[in-house]
């Protein structure tokens, strides 16, 4: 049936379709080596005028939040009377240039800001940031975003906090997030495994093992003495977080500290008993893979500062897996690997390609700004994580090449880390709610397919589609691991389950792990994404000195926060919302329509699971992105 249709009339008029698609999306191995990645980015992938916008408005409030916290309330009447000063002063130190028609845009606009002010909504501002950032690849207004930002950073707040209420006072616009008056508690830091932003470490064990020797009174003086760490092994109530891929990182510098990033073990336990809203309780943690004096093991009663310090030690670690593994390597760039083979080797009227094309919108895009900037020497990446920026590279050139693409299909996933099964592990809301997800895709998926693929026959037959598995696989190609069935796709069942890994990833998984950012993250001392003191303090006494010395100091801190939310806070497209008419075919409309209605059901679900648990609201269907695109 579909091998066919590659020489319908259509394919046959447009036969040098995929000629000019491989000169256009071309391979590169070296901007993350040896990952792969587009090399220029073609036309017609750039982010629209609809994102820019977007993200603009996402800019100016950081921008104005960064303002006032860093240069203060000048006696002017108003929020928006700071920023006119500002511009005025930026203009005066020659950030913006005052002649080039490159730039008439701003121009045009930055003379009303001053003459006439700024209105309620910020219109104005949301106009010039929009010029500034959609022609940011204009060198000479590249230069002036650049110098716009080193002069807002003027007179941020330096040095470290003398206590936790120093972090709040960076947030004079903006509001503290909710997550400073909860993140010490034991319960959101174990909540936080189960539906945080980087909710798939967490794994059943039957025993801490002998990296980590947790005793009995180690785990009775949390769970009670009428628990034993046995039997809650035996009953599948034992769960480890194991940060091994760490183990021997080595710390950072960039911008001007000393950072510091451990491989920690931390152990959590289920109580005894039935009731279906149990929730994990942290148990133990030792900052290091090896036991002994270096790396005690620290418990909630090893004293509130000591057991703070650790707790903060593996959120510390957490992020530094999230960002470059879980989030850049298992998202961005395994979708990224199969945009350039689809690009090279489907037809724009093959069905597969009409499937996939929605939801690569910005991906190309994103990615490679990523590699231009973010992950760039000197970028966001090397100036906020603990790890040297190339070994920040290497943990997400280990995240994708260690990422079996059939061991990552969802359901898989869960078994394999012990926590598929809700009557042992019974909260866990990232698993419930992303498997909800995955069926409602998985099932718009398959129908749409078996429209085009009556029999497993017909799968093996689709020359271009085994081309594009080939490519997918192929060194020379996206070097996905594990892809296909003895190299090919050979039954319906597989292309169903691969396509809906594809989708799912580009869309509910991004959201998952890429909106918590600014809600969790973006509060520098729950979530620092660099420690500022050697563990070494946990051999001692630990005092609250010693704790927020390993927080971030608050220049660090505040570009935290600002990265993240700019990161976190575009939601550009939706999932289930193609543009109209874009299935040409009639048979699809009802089976788009049943999606559509499925999503709408899973949404309810999920706003009913949350009346009953804390809310966790990153995998509504209504708040995931068709792509990946921020």
């Amino acid at each position: 049936m579909i091998a066919s249709s590659q020489d319908n009339p259509i394919n046959v008029l447009n036969a040098d379709s995929l000629t000019i698609a491989r000169q256009e999306y071309q391979y590169n191995y070296t901007h993350i080596p040896p990952l792969a990645m587009v090399d220029t980015i073609p036309p017609g992938e750039d982010f629209t005028n609809s994102w820019y916008f977007l993200l603009a408005q996402q800019v100016r409030g950081i921008f104005v939040n960064t303002l006032i916290t860093n240069r203060g309330n000048r006696g002017s009447e108003s929020i928006r009377d700071d920023v006119r000063l500002f511009i005025l002063e930026v203009l005066l130190k020659g950030a913006i240039p005052f002649q080039t028609n490159i730039i008439v845009k701003v121009l045009q606009i930055v003379p009303q800001i001053l003459a006439q002010g700024i209105s309620r909504d910020f219109r104005e501002l949301d106009d010039l940031l929009f010029s500034i950032l959609k022609d940011s690849g204009i060198t000479i207004l590249r230069d002036s975003l650049q110098k716009v930002i080193e002069i807002l950073y003027e007179g941020q707040p330096k040095g470290r906090a003398t206590s936790l209420k120093d972090y709040e006072k960076l947030f004079p616009v903006l509001g503290v997030p909710s997550i400073a008056t909860t993140f010490q508690e034991d319960e959101v830091f174990a909540y936080m495994r189960v539906a945080g932003y980087n909710p798939v470490m967490i794994q059943r064990v039957s025993s801490p093992g002998d990296r980590f020797p947790v005793t009995e009174e180690h785990y009775q003086a949390v769970m009670g003495t009428d628990d034993s760490l046995a039997t809650a092994g035996e009953e599948g109530r034992l769960y480890l977080t194991d940060y091994r891929l760490l183990e021997g990182a080595i710390g950072g510098t960039y911008p001007y500290y000393q950072k510091y990033l451990y491989a920690p073990l931390a152990l959590f336990a289920l109580p005894k008993g039935s009731d279906p809203n149990r929730q994990l309780c942290p148990v133990a943690i030792q900052c290091g893979q090896t036991p002994g004096s270096d790396y005690p093991i620290i418990t909630p009663n090893s004293g509130k500062y000591a057991w703070l310090f650790a707790k903060t030690v593996v959120q510390i670690a957490d992020g530094n897996v999230h960002e470059p593994v879980t989030h850049l390597a298992r998202t961005h760039l395994f979708v990224g690997a199969f945009v350039l083979a689809t690009h090279r080797q489907l037809r724009r009227t093959h069905p597969l390609s009409i499937l996939l094309r929605p939801h690569f919108e910005g991906t190309l895009a994103i990615n490679d700004a990523a590699q231009q900037a973010l992950i760039a020497p000197g970028g966001g990446v090397d100036r906020l994580l603990a790890a040297t920026i190339d070994n920040s590279r290497v943990l997400a050139v280990y995240g994708l090449q260690s990422y079996s693409f059939n061991n990552a299909i969802l359901p898989k996933q869960f078994k394999q880390r012990g926590v598929d099964d809700p009557n042992v592990l019974p909260v866990y809301p990232y698993r419930d709610d992303a498997l909800l997800v995955w069926d409602a895709i998985h099932q718009w998926v398959s129908s749409y397919l078996n429209l085009y693929y009556a029999t497993d026959e017909d799968v093996k037959k689709d020359v271009a589609l085994q081309a594009w598995v080939a490519e997918a696989r192929s060194y020379d190609g996206g070097r996905i691991s594990d892809f296909g069935e003895n190299g090919a796709i050979e039954t319906r069942e597989y292309l169903a389950d691969a396509i809906t890994l594809i989708i799912f990833t580009a869309s509910a998984q991004h959201a998952a792990v890429n909106f918590p950012q600014v809600g969790l993250m973006g509060y520098g001392a729950a979530v620092p994404l660099a420690g500022y003191a050697p563990a070494s303090f946990l051999t001692k006494e630990v005092s609250e000195e010693d704790y927020l010395k390993l927080l971030a100091p608050l220049d660090q801190a505040q570009r935290q926060y600002n990265l993240l939310a700019l990161l976190s806070s575009v939601y550009y497209n939706k999932l289930g919302e193609y543009s109209q008419g874009y299935f040409t075919d009639p048979q699809v409309q009802p089976l788009l329509q049943e999606f559509q209605s499925n999503l709408k059901q899973v949404e309810a679900t999920i706003n009913q699971r949350n009346l009953k648990r804390p809310p966790y609201k990153y995998l509504l269907p209504s708040k995931i992105p068709q792509s990946i695109n921020i």
